[in-house]
């Protein structure tokens, strides 16, 4: 663009320069005529000669310019204008010799040559002058050219005249030159040199960080921007010049609250009044996305026009650095006061434990002595208090990774089916218990009465968080983490297998505010007497001591899940345990098959894995698809659903309905969510097959098979 701009200015200059040559040359015209006339009135001074001058003047130097007026006959008119001027001072030094007042005019008509055409031409034509004074000097002084009057004969007659003459003209001559070619050299580098420094300042516009837009305010429009401008708007140039001011590209009210019109109002008519307002605006570019600037605007001359010069940056990178350097040092700061709280709490709890033992021994020594009712009561809830006492320390210990673990290889499936004996004495009857256990669960060394302990924290928070009222789930699942999972969600985990237990709830959900404090130690939501603020803390203490990480899912209105991930046990590995199990080949590709998948690409896959086993397979892009499908046609042997799909039917309800008339048709259900089952809606069975994605192939079609067998 800065090239296209040079050239376009260096054709301007040019067209100026053949401007001024022609207005130069139309000068001399008329200058010329005037001669002519003059020319005329000589005749009759000194003899019909200067008939001659009259028509050479008014042929070359008069009539060129009235006829040859296009810019392409701008040299001849020179040339015929610089012959007949030459021609005619001749004829003049002929007639009169140096009494002719054509001889003052050559230094100014070198003077024209000189302007027009080059340097070298000039000397020449300057050289040549010389050389016909000279001549013309040699025959006045010799006498072969006689004097019309004596005077004049004895002065051209004499060679000092003649000498002084021709050095004045060659004087003349060359001051006349060096000024014009000064000058003219002087024009063409200040012009040049201008023409640099207005690049250069036009390429630090262009090429500037910033948007940058002048408005004029008497028009209200944009009359000139840059690059980073189009950029920044997503307009182009073009568009964006003559385009209506700032206040117009923006969202109707800012995040302040106010008016976008207002604030462009008030901040421009600072910048008339001398200011420089320096201000956050949110701006919206072509495609209507709000971009976060920093705006300062100031008045730029002409003052007598209404010009404003507005430089805007664009917050988003540095708004979104901020955001991130914010989230570490909270993240940062969150570790530190952990450290130092579990430090503090690991000391603390040892000494405390020590103290505990001492005051709850002799409370029941004491309790052995007393017979009075009211004294052992007091004693009693000394005891309590102190059991109470000895119960935090422990949970401390757990928070601060410094409770001895007893790990030892457990099923987690085991411990869940225990919980279930008990649950039913700590939880109301209004609260339904679902529990999900995924056969051939991988094994976990772990250490027992800490996961009991988690697993009760687990359940009397989500009791607390239904109110009493709705439904919990336990499920159990092998999980796969890689490199992806693990850095989306910033957790310290090597990746691997791991196991997961997940307690949902059909709660209200967890605000934002709450859910980034919840593992805090002695954080509650809970009133005083309720909780103590340190059962998730024990729960994330001890999983990341077992060197397993915690992950929170919520929705508001909908529930929470709380999943809790375990690496696998290397020590209960066994020879016929293998990382990728081997598909097994009997009876593959008997069945006829019904895929329920909102997820294209999934769908395909599934479909491609099922067929190339030579199954059967009718695919539906929806449960609502799926049902009047098998409402067509219910000859199948299995339905493969996703949970959470469009339309009126999820995979549970999709379930439910085929159920109604064919009861004994097996479901297999895929989910990202290990939750989506109780969080939005039950439609499972026991022995009802699920999935976690992404589903392996093999891990898929030994479920279909498993499925199948089950039909069979």
């Amino acid at each position: 663009m800065v090239a296209k701009d040079f050239y376009q200015n260096t054709a301007t200059y040019r067209a100026g320069i053949r401007k001024t040559q022609n207005h130069v040359l139309d000068i001399l015209a008329l200058i010329s005529m005037v001669g002519v006339l003059l020319s005329v009135l000589r005749v009759f001074q000194v003899g019909v000669a200067f008939l001659t001058v009259a028509a050479l003047l008014f042929g070359l130097c008069v009539l060129p310019s009235i006829i040859w007026r296009a810019d392409k006959y701008l040299n001849l008119r020179c040339v015929l204008l610089f012959v007949g001027y030459l021609t005619v001072i001749s004829i003049g030094i002929l007639q009169l010799g140096l009494l002719s007042t054509g001889v003052g005019a050559l230094p100014f008509i070198l003077a024209i040559w000189a302007f027009i055409f080059s340097r070298r031409t000039s000397l020449l034509v300057l050289a040549g002058m010389i050389a016909g004074m000279t001549v013309f000097g040699y025959l006045f002084v010799s006498g072969q050219i006689p004097s019309p009057e004596a005077t004049i004969s004895e002065w051209n007659r004499d060679s000092r005249s003649w000498i002084v003459a021709v050095w004045a003209m060659v004087v003349c001559g060359l001051i006349v030159l060096t000024l014009i070619f000064n000058l003219r050299s002087f024009w063409i580098e200040t012009d040049v040199e201008a023409e640099q420094k207005n690049r250069q300042l036009e390429a630090m516009v262009d090429f500037s960080p910033h948007a940058i837009l002048i408005f004029d305010l008497d028009t209200e429009r944009v009359v000139a921007t840059n690059t980073r401008a189009e950029e920044l708007f997503g307009i182009s140039r073009d568009d964006l010049e003559n385009a209506p001011k700032l206040g117009t590209r923006g969202p109707e009210r800012q995040p302040s609250g106010e008016l976008t019109a207002d604030v462009s109002r008030e901040k421009f008519k600072d910048a008339m009044d001398g200011g420089r307002p320096v201000f956050d605006l949110v701006i919206l570019n072509a495609d209507n996305r709000e971009i976060p600037c920093e705006v300062s605007l100031s008045r730029i001359p002409p003052f007598d026009r209404k010009l404003v010069q507005a430089n805007i940056s664009d917050l988003s990178n540095r708004l979104a650095e901020q955001k991130q350097r914010a989230d570490l040092q909270s993240s940062l700061a969150a570790s530190q006061r952990r450290e130092a709280i579990g430090q503090l709490t690991g000391g603390v709890a040892h000494d405390f434990n020590n103290i505990l033992a001492v005051i709850l021994g002799n409370l029941e020594l004491l309790g052995e002595r007393v017979d009075d009712e009211d004294h052992q009561a007091m004693i009693n809830a000394a005891i309590a208090a102190s059991k109470r006492g000895a119960g935090l320390t422990r949970s401390l210990l757990t928070f601060a990774h410094k409770s001895e673990l007893q790990p030892e290889v457990l099923d987690l499936n085991s411990i869940v089916r225990e919980a279930g004996k008990w649950m039913g004495r700590t939880l109301p009857a209004s609260i339904v218990v679902e529990i999900s256990l995924l056969a051939g669960l991988w094994p976990v060394k772990l250490d027992k009465t800490s996961l009991e302990s988690a697993l009760l924290n687990l359940i009397l928070n989500a009791r607390d968080a239904m109110g009493g009222q709705g439904k919990l789930t336990i499920e159990t699942a092998n999980i796969r983490l890689d490199d992806a999972y693990i850095d989306t969600r910033g957790v310290k985990i090597a990746p691997g297998r791991y196991v997961m237990l997940a307690v949902s709830d059909t709660g209200t959900g967890i605000d934002p505010e709450t859910l980034a404090k919840m593992f805090d130690p002695f954080y509650t939501t809970k009133a005083p007497d309720a909780g103590s603020g340190v059962g998730l803390s024990m729960v994330q203490g001890f999983v990341e001591q077992s060197l397993g990480t915690v992950q929170v899912y919520t929705e508001r209105d909908i529930g929470t899940t709380l999943k809790l991930y375990f690496p696998v046990s290397d020590t209960a590995f066994s020879d016929a345990i293998e990382e990728n199990p081997k598909q097994r080949s009997p009876d593959r590709g008997r069945g006829r098959i019904l895929l329920a998948e909102d997820d294209e690409g999934v769908r395909a896959l599934v479909l491609a894995v099922l067929e190339n086993s030579g199954y059967d397979v009718r695919q539906a892009e929806n449960g609502d698809a799926a049902l009047e499908i098998f409402r067509s046609d219910p000859a199948f042997d299995l339905v493969l659903t996703d949970i959470v799909m469009p339309g009126t039917l999820q995979g549970t309800d999709l379930a439910k309905m085929i159920r109604k008339t064919h009861p004994n048709v097996p479901f297999i259900f895929m989910s990202g969510y290990a939750a989506e089952a109780t969080v939005h809606g039950n439609g499972l069975k026991p022995d009802d097959v699920r999935l976690t994605k992404p589903v392996p192939k093999a891990e898929l079609l030994t479920a279909v098979e498993t499925a199948l067998g089950m039909k069979e």
